[in-house]
């Protein structure tokens, strides 16, 4: 029944809290910190359960957010099209490159997705008469209004109802990966992770798993890189860099990699952590380079299970023999 309480709090909040932040400044940090869990989850399935370091799922997230860009401001096909079309086209990228890319290990495999990363960037920088260059692709819509039969069409053209379109979809990307993780698929995932010889010697086949990893992820992070031009109306290749794919990577070792909740935790800590140091950005890769010493020397698990734990003891600790509790 605790259970059962916790979550209706938190869905309270969730589904509340933009009632409270109206179409100001917190509405749009929730909305960021909502779609940025997409990015996070998805690149998890891979760091955290398949054991795949990926430093280039920003360039999957500017994939999508492109296709669907650009299909909606330039071919004027209806967002509820363009979203499927940023999930699929990442997802085949993933899968024409996935299979080469997983022949190479360790920090070659790496040195490839850092590699993927750079060339996309600069693709979509130079790139100027489809995506708009240096210069960025403006004026991308907010997703047409959703006609409901005896009431008021639902639009999405101001924050409050956006948000509410993100936490469902978000929403429904963190089932769809529960669902993964906890099936047999899952587990031969984790196999993968902890030992990939033995999953092996148990027929399991790592290629095919991977790639698997790999295409549903990347197909993910589409999804969230088109909510997130959709909402800013506005494309630009800064907001899908190197330096991105690297706050996608703390965000899951922050919170902690291979649990479900952990990179939710994390791109909330990362992204007030943010807000923080926003006068001191020069500063940015110098403070996140000693945090993540910082996480791999006194927290290999992320934030996420010490929390948990202290949460439990405080919350089951019982009174000692003989006191006045």
């Amino acid at each position: 029944m605790g259970r059962v309480l916790k979550w209706a709090i938190l869905w309270v909040l969730a589904l509340g809290f933009p009632l409270l932040g109206g179409e100001g400044y917190y509405t749009h940090l929730a909305i960021t910190i909502l779609i940025f869990s997409i990015f996070a989850s998805s690149l998890n399935l891979m760091l955290g359960y398949t054991g795949l370091v990926s430093i280039a799922h920003a360039a999957f997230a500017a994939i999508g957010a492109y296709t669907s860009g650009i299909l909606t401001l330039r071919y004027g096909v209806p967002f509820w099209l363009s979203l499927p079309a940023a999930a699929a086209l990442p997802a085949l990228v993933a899968l024409a490159i996935g299979p080469p890319s997983f022949r190479t290990r360790g920090i070659y495999y790496i040195i490839t997705t850092i590699a993927f990363q750079l060339i996309l960037t600069e693709v979509v920088e130079g790139w100027y008469t489809v995506t708009g260059g240096g210069i960025g692709l403006g004026g991308i819509p907010r997703p047409d209004a959703i006609k409901v039969p005896f009431l008021p069409a639902l639009t999405f053209q101001s924050k409050v109802t956006y948000y509410y379109l993100v936490l469902a979809i978000a929403f429904g990307v963190q089932w769809a990966i529960a669902r993964v993780v906890r099936s047999p698929v899952g587990a031969s995932l984790m196999a993968i992770r902890d030992n990939e010889t033995k999953a092996l010697m148990m027929g399991i086949r790592p290629l095919g798993y991977k790639v698997f990893a790999f295409v549903f992820a990347s197909s993910l992070a589409g999804v969230g890189g088109g909510l997130y031009v959709h909402y800013l109306q506005f494309s630009h290749p800064d907001m899908f860099n190197f330096f991105v794919s690297v706050d996608m990577f703390l965000m899951v070792v922050l919170g902690g990699a291979g649990t479900l909740y952990g990179p939710l935790l994390g791109v909330v800590v990362l992204q007030m952590l943010t807000e923080l140091l926003r006068e001191f950005m020069a500063l940015r890769l110098l403070i996140y380079g000693v945090l993540l010493v910082v996480i791999i020397v006194f927290l290999p698990d992320g934030l996420l299970k010490p929390l948990s734990a202290g949460a439990r003891r405080l919350f089951t600790a019982r009174p000692r023999p003989g006191s006045d509790a």
